[in-house]
Formats: C-alpha cells, structure tokens, sequence
C-alpha cells in the first residue's frame, strides 16, 4: 500500500439475502492511524431473478423499476426506454401531478426537448396501457403536468431468502476475489453488525472452485495459531505453517481470519509470519480495525445507505439499500410485507437512526411481530432493550443490539472507553477541538483525548467526515446511546459540555450557531433543566441558542424550553444574560404560533425589566416585539405613547442601533395613525442610515430587516401622500433587500405589507400576483403570513366564497388594508374604529366605500347620506395630506353631484384632485379620473343631459 494510491472503487450489491451492501475501499497512508478515503463510485447491480426489488402494481399491470419491465396480466409490453422513465416517475408520485419541466428532466436527463416530445411519449404510454374513456390511468393536470389516477401499491417479495443464503454475490464477490489474489492479505474493517463476515464467506466461495480454503473464527480464541491447527484438523501444538506451504505446492491457498477484532495483534503477528513463510499464501481477515501488518489491502464495509430525512414514498424509500434490507426481512420473517407511502418516512428515520447497520435492521425488522415502524421509531431510544431476538444460529454477539455493541466497545482501554462516554454528549458532529474541551480533564489530558479518538475512528466506533473547516467526527447513533448510558449524570464532562455549547452558539463576531448543532443544545439543555443539571448554564445557553432555533424554525420547542426557563428565573441577571432576553424570545416566539396578542405579557415583562436595567439593547428588542403587539392589536395610540418612552429611554445612551429600532416602529405607528407626513422622513432616515450594508447585521427581535421594514412602509406611505410611482418602486427596493438579506421573515413582510397592497392600489394587477405567489412560497414558515397570503388569494384576488371572511383578523392593520382591497371586508366593527379615530390611515377610504355602498342600495335618502360620507372622507384625507384616498374621494363625489345636475361643480371637484398629482398617470385610479372627466367634456360639448353616470371605482360584495 506503500507508493501510489490506486483509484478504489465504491461497489453497490445485493446483499446475500436481498439488500444491497456498500462497500468503500479504504487506504491507509503511511503513518496515519485514521483513514484516507477515496470514493472514485463504480457501480454494479445484480438484476437477478429471486434477488430484492420492489416492484409496483396498478390494475392488471406489474411495473419493475429494476429490470425495466412492465408485464399485464404477466405479459411482458413493449415500451420505449422515455415512456418507461415517464411512467416509473409517475407511479414513484402516484396521485400527485408530477411538472412536465420534471419528467422531461427524467426521461430526458442530457437533452433540451420542447414538450411535444412529452406528449408524443405520453400518448404513446397511454396506448401501451389501453386507455379508454372509462379506465383512464393518466390524467392532465392543467397548467402543471400529468398524474398517475390508478391507485398503485409497492410490494415486496414475501419469499425473499434470509440473509446469508442465496446467491453469493457474483459482482461483488468477483470485485474482491480480483483484489483477493492481487493482494496476499485482504482485510474488511467497518462497524460491528455491518456484514464483515459474510461478505467474506461470499468471497471465499466465490474462490472456492481456485482455492483451498480453511475459514478459522477467531471470536473466543486468544491463540490465532491454534485457532488455525484445529480448523486444519492437525495435532494440538502444531505449527500450521509447514502444512500449510505442502498444501500451497499442489493447490492456491486461502485463509480467512474472522473476527480478529480481540486478538488483532497476535493475529496480525500470525498473518504476517504465514505470509513470509508461505510463498502464494492469500488471507483474507475480517476486523472492526485494520491489522497493519505488512502487504495488507483495507476495505472498510460501511453501513447501508438511507434515505435523507423528509418527506419519501414507499418507492423512493425502497430504492435505498437500509430500507430495501428492512422490507425484504419484514417479508421473509412475517409472510409477506408491503411499505405503504404513509409508513415510508418513518422507516426512512428508523434506519437512519439505526446508522444503515444491517444488524440492527434486520433485528427491528423481527419486532414487527409487536411493534409497527412508527411505534420503533418512537421507542428508538430504547433500542438497547428493544432490538434482540436474532438467529438462534447466530453468534451470541448478534442475537441483540447491545450484545453487538459490547463486543466492539469491551476492548477499550479505560481512558479510551472514558472519552467515548464523554464524547457521546455530541448528539451531532464535532471537531477534535471540542472533543478537548469537553472529555479532557479529571486525570485525563487533551493527548490523551486525541489518542482514544483515533483509536475509536480505527475500531470503527467513530466515523470522520470532511468539512469547509476542521474536519468533523460523528459517533453512529447506536454507539452514541450505549455509551451515553454509562456516563454519570454527575460527570464534570456536563458542565464542559453545555459551556462549550453556549460560547459557540453565540459564536464569534455574529457568526451564531454556525460551529454548534441543535441536536447538540437539545442535548444540553435537556441535562440543564433536569434533576441532576444546572438550570442557571442553562438558562445562559437557551439564551444564546435562541437564533439557531429560529433559523431551524424549530419554534414550539424553542416555545417549550422558553417556558420552562421563564418558570425557574427569579429575574437577576443570569452571567451575563440578562432574563428579560427569555421573556422577549417568548413573546416572538409566541406570537409567530399563535398569533398576535399572544406576545403582549412576555414583551411587555422583557421591557420593563430592561427598562429598569438601562440595556439599551435589549429594551430595543422588547420595544420592538411590544410595539408591533399594539400595533397589530389595531391600538396605535398606545404604540405612539410606547415609541415617546422608548425614545426617552434611549437618550442617554445615544445608541444609534437603538434609535433605528425606535425609528422604525415610530414610523409605522405614526403612518397608522394617519400621520404620513411624520412618518414619511423617519422611515426615509432608517432607510439612509442602513443602505450601505447587504444586511444589518443586529435583528430585531423579530428577526427583521431594518431597511427593509422601513421600505414597506414608506411605500405605503408615499401612495397615500400621492406618489404612486415611486411608492411602487419602494416596495420593489424592499422586496430585492428582501432577498438579498436571505431571510423569509423580511420578504414576508414586504411583500404582504407593501408590494402586494401598494401594486393592487395602483391597479397593477400582474405586480400584485407575482407578489402574491412568492409571498405564498415565503410564508410556509410562519402562520401569520400564511394566513395574510390565503386571505390576499381567497378574498381579493378571487373573491371567492367560502368562509374566508370569517377567518380573517377581527381587527389591527391587516384587516383594515383587506377592506381596502376588497370592500367586502368593511364591517360593523371598522366602521366603528373610523368613527372613533382608531383607524385614521384609512378612515377616509373606508366611509367611502360605505357610501358607496348606500348608494348602490338606492333611494334619495341613500344619496344624501352617502353625500356627507363622501364629504367627510375628502375632508379627512385633504387633513392628512393623503392624496391617494383623496383622489377617490373626490371621483365618488363628483360622480354623486354629476348625476345630481351639477356638472360644472363636479369637473372642478375632480380636476382639482387630478392636478395634485404629478406622475402615476397610469395608475388605475388617475385612469378612471381623466377618462371620467373626458367622458364628461365630450357631453358638455355635445349638449348630453346630465345622468347617473356609473360608479366607476365600486368593487361590489
């Protein structure tokens, strides 16, 4: 192995009884004690009859993926290899509409097509299954693609033969025999349970007809030598070697050492000693560590491939060999096993769970007789007492999971079997340097943390992966919890732990959480809050982690352990972290699940605890998060009344972060109270001040943007005051910082505050939907938005029946924008607010509408009333400098006087608010304006009787 690294093939195959085993060469470098892995991939696949695959059914016909075959009634059809990929696509997603972008990405894969390709293909397909119009298996998803309608279901084979029966293997097996007789000593080294020895049992019958071979199982023997005399069948005390160079000079010999993994130094000394005294002698040894002796060849076994986590079909699960193993036990174990769509993703985590090892699959697969893969995935945890119950022919060591997992860790030294328990706190991956700080010390020294690591990455208890920085090791999820198991709940190494975890979930210069992993603050905050942690280091990694819990939008467990904090906090300062962070992370955090309001106490705790701490920072925080409860509570006052003691308390400081925040909220409460001309220059100065940066680099606590919050309403703003054009070209700018920032919770904002409002205001109908779907993609995360979308959808632009009304906000800015899109919003209640002044932004537009709404109920009684509405609108509007919602004020009235015989009134009405405006000319609203006062000239010109001119801006209910 000395020299040049030779390319090492990775070797998919099936796995003796019927699931596929992955092997990767591995190569060890002169000196190093982990390895050096190379993954140059060569696939080969045993499409054998009687071997596993999945195959799937629908009506009389059977399609197999594998052999790309599809038999009716067990007659093979003739079917093009593009039609084939189109159908096998379809019937992976049977039921859901599959995109014509996606199957001619399938059955296309390095080919630019135009789609009637695809439909030549498809019905084609359709031929071959013999549609008629009342057996239909292929529909058309308008504007989307195609969808398998047949109900279909994956089966597997129940006559599936155990594993270590059956074929040997060709592909495989004639892969290492090629490397077995190149290389005098082969060893297989991987994980306990992986299948070492069995794939070396394949390999030696594969040589079986070429060699003479002697396997010797070196399990419970400390003496590999006599071992080897009594598998020859020779005298106690003899030296093999002498019979063994008389057998090699009439026949090729082959030796395989099996299980060296408690004798792997006098077995490697044997190995090594045979290999000198006995010319053309080949060993092949089986070991969870290599046995660097001289002239050996390593290939490592690793566990079987597994789905990624999410959402899966049973056909795409089967497609991964740990999933493939679990079905084809299950269906030789208990009579037949079918994999349903709606169990798929919990096998898929099951075998994940259980790091692909074939062992501990096919020991849960024998649970099925009491438990369904979702109640094992549930139980994982107990997976120590719960996975037993193997072949009776087996080795005792793989008749349960436990007994598996002593074997391998039983060698340890103490200091290695102490790290291995300390190391098990990670619940993700770690770096060698974290591994120091927290299994080093009690006698035990960072050299000696490195040593134990290596030698656990030797014996394949520990698996290394690489990464952008240091490179990263990972313990199998099984070890992990056997280890953990041992370690005292009292061990120092907690402590270490969850220290380590809070400095690194800070992370330095801002870089939060990017070295720590959630599973591993879950972990220590789970030890923390418990009987025998620290609630107090607790509380201070929650703190920190915050922001990690937000970026996995992992938010009720964040609402969980928030809670929790808050009960055991007495209100002092926590080293450093002062508590009201927990009460605004809960405020937040509660109000993106459960809607506004809900954030009110906690906020307004976190304020008045950093109020009385002067921590201008994280009062900035708590303002915000209160400030937008007022705000969307529809109390605008009382958010008016919060800024001006804000800005009081931040005085002093002179913090300008701080005044940004204050700014910003200013800005929205003065523009909701209708005081545009206030709020205008401070959402412009927060826009200014944070321009030349990609992003601020402090949040609030609502995870938004500075600018890009200031450019929504400053949008809305500048439509109110009469600038359409650029109000449009605002949220435009805010949606590009949006996406630029990276974050869902800004673009969010602005789309839903102001692009979507802003564009429909302006009639620009093609704006406003694009707006609309990206808001709906965005928004998946966070139920407020959410619902804001479904409402934007359902009740403006489709104005579609259903219910939508009733689920709309009672109250607060949102359902006042809805009414002012679509009238049909405008109820008793907001009539009620205008009335008293508690929705000033819009209370001009809003008692518009209402008059609208009297006059298309007729009566001269109507007309009247309508008329003092529409006067009070315009004279509300003109006040506050509101162009937009004077603009259609005036239209209403000036309609109301034209029809009434006062023609000459109503042009000036109607021209003195159009000449207000100086750009927007194609904005529906100044449209509908001058075609109006055109229609009206053209009459006066020719003399027409004045007449009810149509309402021209009315959206009827």
């Amino acid at each position: 192995m000395h020299g040049s690294t030779p390319s090492c093939p990775r070797i998919w195959e099936m796995f003796l009884g019927g699931c596929q085993l992955v092997v990767k060469i591995v190569t060890y470098a002169p000196g190093l004690t982990a390895p050096c892995r190379f993954f140059n991939e060569v696939a080969m696949t045993l499409p054998a009859p009687g071997s596993f695959v999945a195959h799937a059914s629908f009506g009389p016909f059977r399609l197999h993926p594998a052999q790309r075959v599809l038999l009716e009634d067990g007659r093979p059809l003739k079917l093009g290899a593009r039609a084939f990929d189109i159908l096998a696509t379809l019937a992976e997603r049977a039921g859901a509409p599959v995109s014509k972008r996606e199957l001619i990405a399938r059955a296309w894969p390095d080919t630019v097509v135009e789609e009637a390709n695809l439909r030549v293909h498809v019905a084609a397909l359709r031929k071959v299954l013999r549609e008629t119009p009342e057996r239909r298996y292929i529909g058309n998803v308008a504007g989307h693609g195609y969808a398998l309608l047949a109900a279909v279901q994956w089966h597997v084979p129940a006559d599936v033969a155990p594993a270590g029966t059956g074929s040997d293997g060709a592909p495989l097996a004639q892969a290492l025999a090629a490397l077995a007789q190149e290389h005098c000593l082969l060893t297989l080294t991987g994980p306990g349970g992986v299948g070492k020895s069995r794939l070396a049992q394949a390999l030696a019958r594969r040589l079986e007809a070429g060699f003479r071979t002697w396997r010797v199982d070196l399990a419970d023997t400390t003496d590999p030598a006599a071992a080897l005399a009594a598998a020859m069948a020779l005298p106690p005390g003899t030296d093999p070697g002498s019979p063994l160079l008389a057998h090699v000079r009439e026949r090729p010999v082959l030796l395989v050492l099996d299980n060296c993994d408690r004798v792997v130094t006098p077995a490697a000394a044997l190995a090594e000693r045979l290999l000198r005294d006995v010319p053309g002698l080949r060993i092949v040894a089986t070991c969870r560590e290599a046995l660097r002796a001289a002239g050996e060849r390593v290939q490592r076994v690793e566990p079987l491939d597994c789905p990624p986590p999410g959402a899966i079909t049973a056909a795409a699960a089967l497609s991964f060999p740990a999933v493939a193993l679990f079905a084809a036990r299950a269906a030789a174990l208990h009579g037949g096993y079918t994999l349903a769509d709606t169990d798929a993703p919990a096998l898929a985590e099951l075998c994940r769970r259980l790091d692909g090892v074939p062992l501990a699959i096919e020991l849960a697969a024998a649970r099925l007789d009491l438990f369904h893969p979702r109640d094992l995935l549930a139980r994982i945890d107990e997976r120590l007492q719960l996975l037993k119950g193997g072949r009776r022919t087996a080795p005792a060591r793989h008749r349960s999971l436990r007994a598996a997992l002593e074997w391998s860790i039983d060698t340890l030294a103490p200091v290695e079997h102490a790290v291995l328990c300390r190391v098990a706190l990670f619940a993700g991956p770690f770096t060698l340097g974290r591994a120091v700080r927290v299994a080093a010390g009690e006698a035990i020294t960072a050299s000696d943390v490195e040593e134990a690591l290596a030698t656990l990455a030797a014996k394949s208890l520990l698996a290394t992966r690489p990464a952008e920085g240091p490179p990263q090791c990972l313990l199998y999820d099984s070890v992990r919890t056997f280890a953990l198991a041992q370690l005292p709940p009292g061990d120092p190494a907690w402590r270490r732990f969850v220290a380590d975890c809070t400095a690194l979930a800070a992370g330095p210069d801002g870089n939060t959480g990017k070295l720590c992993d959630l599973s591993d603050v879950r972990a220590a905050l789970a030890w923390g809050f418990g009987p025998d942690g620290d609630a107090t280091v607790a509380k201070a990694l929650l703190a920190a982690s915050v922001p990690m819990w937000w970026a996995a939008a992992e938010l009720p467990a964040l609402r969980h352990w928030l809670e929790i904090a808050i009960r055991r906090d007495t209100g002092a300062a926590l080293q450093g972290i002062p508590s009201q962070s927990l009460h605004i992370a809960l405020g937040t955090v509660r109000v993106y699940l459960e809607g506004a309001g809900a954030g009110r106490a906690a906020y307004a705790r976190g304020f008045a605890l950093a109020e009385a701490a002067r921590d201008t920072e994280r009062m900035a925080d708590a303002f915000s998060g209160l400030a937008l409860e007022h705000v969307l509570a529809g109390d605008y006052p009382a958010a008016v009344a919060l800024a001006q003691r804000f800005q009081e308390g931040i005085r002093a400081a002179g913090s300008r972060p701080a005044q940004l925040v204050h700014d910003r909220f200013a800005a929205l409460a003065l523009h909701l109270s209708g005081e545009q001309a206030l709020a205008a220059p401070l959402a412009r100065n927060v826009q200014n001040a944070t321009v030349p940066a990609v992003c601020t680099q402090r949040r609030t606590a609502l995870h938004t943007d500075e600018n890009v919050a200031a450019s929504a309403v400053l949008a809305r703003t500048r439509w109110l005051l009469g600038h359409p054009d650029d109000a449009l070209r605002l949220a435009r700018n805010g949606v590009l910082r949006a996406r630029a920032v990276g974050a869902d919770a800004p673009l969010c904002q602005v789309l839903a505050f102001a692009m979507f409002p802003v564009a429909w205001w302006c009639g620009d109908r093609p704006a406003a939907l694009a707006a609309l779907a990206e808001l709906e993609d965005a928004a998946r995360r966070f139920p407020h938005w959410e619902s804001l979308a479904r409402q934007y959808r359902h009740g403006v632009v489709e104005d579609a029946p259903g219910g939508w009304l009733a689920k709309a906000p009672a109250a607060g800015p949102h359902r006042e924008t809805l009414a002012t899109l679509n009238p049909c919003y405008l109820d008793a209640g907001l009539l009620l607010r205008a009335d008293h002044g508690d929705a000033r932004w819009c209370a001009a537009e809003l008692r518009r509408v209402q008059g609208e709404r009297l006059l298309a109920s007729g009566g001269p009684a109507a007309r009247d009333t309508a008329e003092r509405l529409f006067r009070a609108a315009l004279l509300l509007a003109r006040n506050q400098g509101a162009l937009g919602w004077e603009l259609r004020a005036a239209t209403s009235l000036a309609q109301l006087w034209y029809g009434r015989g006062a023609p000459d009134s109503a042009r000036a009405l109607l021209e003195r608010a159009v000449s207000r405006f100086d750009e927007g000319g194609r904005t529906a609203d100044l449209l509908a304006a001058t075609r109006l006062l055109a229609q009206w000239h053209r009459r006066k010109k020719t003399g027409t009787a004045y007449v009810d001119a149509a309402p021209v801006m009315l959206i009827a209910c």
